[in-house]
């Protein structure tokens, strides 16, 4: 039998006060005269054993022996008691988190979070094969959780199915793609997994190529000391909506957005110590030139800040792949292995998998 921890065996005396508190009214009804009796008894009374057990625990005054008294119960009725979990309380980070998703959602018109006169494309590789205009739908994953999706389904709001001939039976389930990350993949790539553990980032300024809503920006200056957090994006309507918030939640003092392309803002990347990229041209460009020229860039920009860390969702690997990208990862970036923070049976572990961590040689 192996011997139990001091923090277990407390937690096992709070239990026992928490029953013997509980069950008070009960002891109030049994008479003392009763404990005369129970010997003689052919058949012993429950609610009196009971009493007698908790006026033996009230005996001991001294909180060690108590919780040696109910270790030695436990134990020797074989007897394991879960300790009660404590309800997770949110923290001021989260709440204003979601007040800021919250923000989010009521200026932005429509479940799909599109910028006006945003033209969105879908991939052609095979990451998303048999994806249409008509059997896809853009759900900012920053903002609704898959709980809202269900949500919004079952209110009406949100197709959960496509009809593949119009008026038949004949349907099939929509396509759901978002152009931003969760907020726990956020909180995660800013925890000791991943950014926290691999980088100082006290001292890091961290730029976001494409930065859309400022997640990743709003997620470190609340979960993180990381000096300083950029966002570069090209769409003048989110990089107005990104100032607006980061003035409005006071958060100027180490947040930036630059409205721009990147390829005009090389200053950026030399002042940066981690780079973020999710996605950057998948759904927003179909020239495959564009593509090659935005990599080349990134390489030739990054290539001699040796030890610059850069984050990407998808992995560096797929994104050259899917996009016929002529450079070679090896001598320019090694991958860094990341930890999971949940077992892969969880329906979360997938998109942890997205996540992708390098380092420049």
């Amino acid at each position: 039998m192996t011997q139990k921890s001091n923090k277990r065996k407390k937690e096992e005396a709070n239990i026992t006060e928490e029953i013997l508190e509980k069950d008070n009214n009960i002891d109030n009804n049994i008479n003392d005269d009763d404990y005369n009796t129970i010997i003689n008894e052919e058949k012993v009374e429950i609610e009196i054993l009971k009493k007698r057990f908790k006026d033996l625990y009230r005996l001991i005054k001294d909180e060690e022996e108590k919780i040696e008294f109910i270790s030695f119960v436990c134990e020797h009725l074989n007897v394991n008691i879960e300790p009660i979990k404590p309800v997770n309380k949110e923290s001021t980070q989260d709440s204003l988190l979601q007040t800021i998703i919250q923000d989010l959602k009521d200026q932005l018109s429509g479940i799909t979070t599109e910028a006006p006169n945003e033209k969105i494309i879908i991939p052609k590789n095979s990451s998303f094969e048999g994806y249409t205009k008509e059997n896809t739908i853009n759900v900012d994953g920053f903002l609704y959780t898959e709980e809202d999706i269900d949500d919004l389904i079952e209110a009406g709001e949100l197709k959960n199915n496509y009809c593949l001939d119009c008026g038949s039976k004949s349907i099939t389930p929509i396509n759901f793609i978002s152009h931003s990350t969760t907020p726990n993949q956020l909180k995660y790539m800013f925890s000791k997994d991943v950014l926290g553990g691999n980088c100082n980032l006290k001292e890091s300024t961290i730029l976001d190529i494409g930065s859309r809503l400022g997640a990743l920006l709003y997620t470190g200056y609340l979960f993180s000391d990381t000096k300083k957090l950029i966002g570069c994006e090209i769409n003048e309507y989110f990089s107005e909506l990104q100032k607006s918030m980061i003035d409005c939640y006071k958060m100027t003092d180490r947040v930036e957005i630059v409205h721009g392309n990147i390829l005009d803002n090389e200053k950026l990347i030399q002042q940066s110590d981690i780079i973020y990229m999710n996605n950057v041209l998948e759904f927003f460009q179909q020239d495959k030139k564009k593509h090659i020229e935005f990599w080349q860039f990134i390489q030739n920009q990054t290539k001699s800040k040796k030890g610059l860390k850069i984050l990407t969702i998808p992995s560096l690997e797929e994104s050259f792949k899917n996009n016929k990208i002529p450079l070679k990862l090896k001598g320019w970036v090694k991958k860094i292995q990341l930890d999971s923070p949940v077992p892969q049976d969880d329906p979360t572990f997938p998109d942890y998998q997205e996540i992708h961590l390098y380092e420049v040689l």
